[in-house]
């Protein structure tokens, strides 16, 4: 994420770190799932083990094995770490098949705003990927890594009047950042120094919680597995943030699917469109298995905040 003056820091955390939160991402009667493309505006204790991630390319295809651990410090401020272990496989004449960690990230987030009437939940955060630590000489991770300032916001539908009834178990959730470059380029596999470029990046989602309906707006006596799923569309896009940059053009996906919500746990399964024809020709798609700790292991340090 970006340099923030220290003296701004210490005054905002402060000022955050003294306002209440909610585990999973809650406001009012509303649950925040966990987004699969993108990160979703609450602070946890969560684990994400696997996220898998295939993407078909001409020729080869690829698939992404990653985690993410979430951890409260304090009840509205934490961290979490994430990374992915690659695997693409293609054609000798195209490099042969390749395998290996990306670069891992770790993000600071803290939670300032909630409003259960209005069912609204909103985070700053910082990212910071660490280049050179994955296998950048496969050209799988950057030499050269990225710091993102952050907003994560979260809206229901849940106060609109109930002559809209059917509307109010809608919600959005969204993210968006400044990814700056730590150094003006990186160095690729063939000694080549290409240019590492700052990018804007947005996330959103628009989902439809079945649970919310039955227990805040009417109970249609749909089977109790149906209660637990939430429809979701996600959208991700990256976009450089100066011309400078020749032939670095936006990317992004479109990602609709499902997620099923249990006690203790999250599973998920999206497709992945190719939103620009730069981010290729193929439908790829994402799913993951999410534990909540502080449900699991709610007396364990793993599951509770540290302080």
């Amino acid at each position: 994420m970006s340099k923030l003056h220290r003296a701004a820091i210490a005054a905002t955390m402060a000022t955050l770190l003294s306002l209440p939160a909610a585990a999973h991402g809650i406001a009012g009667a509303r649950f925040f799932p966990v987004t699969l493309t993108f990160d979703d505006p609450a602070v946890a204790d969560e684990v994400s083990l696997p996220t898998v991630v295939y993407q078909p390319n001409n020729p080869g295809d690829e698939i992404d094995y990653g985690f993410e651990w979430d951890k409260r410090i304090t009840e509205n401020f934490g961290f979490a770490f994430n990374d992915q272990y690659r695997v693409v496989r293609q054609p000798a004449q195209a490099g042969g098949n390749l395998s290996g960690w990306d670069d891992p990230v770790l993000t600071l987030k803290c939670q300032f705003f909630e409003n259960d009437a209005h069912e609204l939940l909103a985070s700053v955060g910082v990212q910071k990927e660490f280049g050179g630590v994955g296998a950048v000489s496969q050209g799988l991770a950057d030499s050269a890594g990225w710091t993102q300032p952050t907003v994560y916001v979260g809206k229901g539908l849940g106060d609109l009047p109930n002559s809209l009834g059917l509307l109010r178990p809608f919600a959005i959730t969204g993210e968006f950042g400044y990814q700056r470059a730590d150094e003006a380029t990186i160095v690729s596999p063939d000694g080549t120094r290409p240019p590492n470029p700052d990018f804007w990046n947005l996330g959103a989602s628009v989902y439809y919680d079945l649970s919310y309906l039955r227990s805040q707006v009417i109970d249609y006596g749909l089977p109790e597995f149906a209660n637990h799923l939430i429809p979701i569309v996600e959208f991700a896009f990256s976009s450089p943030a100066s011309s400078q940059h020749a032939g670095t053009t936006t990317t992004g996906t479109i990602a609709p699917g499902v997620l099923y919500e249990a006690d203790w746990y999250q599973v998920g399964v999206e497709a992945l469109i190719p939103a620009t024809h730069a981010s290729g020709s193929y439908t790829g798609f994402i799913a993951q298995f999410h534990v909540y700790l502080d449900d699991l292991l709610p007396g364990s340090p793993l599951g509770k905040p540290l302080f």
